[in-house]
């Protein structure tokens, strides 16, 4: 989807909405290609030939980020998973109905209160959400340890005020400022919301 509504824009304006635009068609499911998760895409540090681990399986951009969540949740109704997503609630459902299919997630009553189902990660789910996790912190990290110290700070310093205004909108949660001492690499060792 794309909209191209760009009013009033300065030179710098404008190099930041084309910027911004080629980071969410990375980020997005139609901007899945090799690399971001397409069938038989594997992580480059990885020799090719390297009988050790399979490629990562064929998966969109929003069920990379579904398995993630479910990590991370250990467990998630339907409708919280796509408010994490930012998906409706049909997509979600066709979403929750395609990982079922493909043997990821498994639907059960909530333990605490068995009127509710939950969403769950099968076996084979958390090894395919496991190596998405890698490969996605493998390739953000030589992604940052290409900028400079100054690149890094700018680019912190503009996805804070990204973040606030998205959360200004609803579309999502805001995030506490950062710990002055957890500034360089923080929540990168395990999945969670906030990355």
């Amino acid at each position: 989807m794309r909209y191209n509504c760009y009013v009033n824009l300065s030179a710098d304006d404008a190099e930041l909405v084309q910027l911004l635009g080629q980071l969410l068609r990375v980020v997005s499911p139609e901007g899945a290609g090799p690399g971001n998760g397409e069938a038989g895409s594997r992580e480059p540090d990885r020799p090719p030939g390297d009988p050790a681990e399979p490629p990562i399986p064929a998966l969109s951009a929003s069920e990379a980020r579904a398995l993630i969540e479910l990590v991370a949740a250990r467990g998630i109704a339907q409708g919280q998973l796509g408010t994490l997503l930012g998906l409706e609630k049909s997509t979600v459902s066709r979403l929750a109905a395609g990982l079922e299919r493909k043997g990821w997630v498994r639907r059960g009553r909530d333990e605490a209160n068995q009127r509710y189902i939950r969403l769950y990660l099968t076996p084979e789910g958390s090894r395919v959400a496991a190596r998405v996790w890698s490969a996605w912190q493998t390739r953000q990290a030589r992604i940052l340890a290409r900028l400079t110290g100054e690149e890094r700070a700018g680019l912190a310093s503009g996805l804070r005020g990204l973040i606030r205004g998205l959360a200004a909108e609803g579309l999502v949660a805001d995030i506490p400022p950062p710990a002055e001492d957890a500034a360089a690499g923080a929540g990168a060792s395990a999945p969670g919301r906030g990355g």
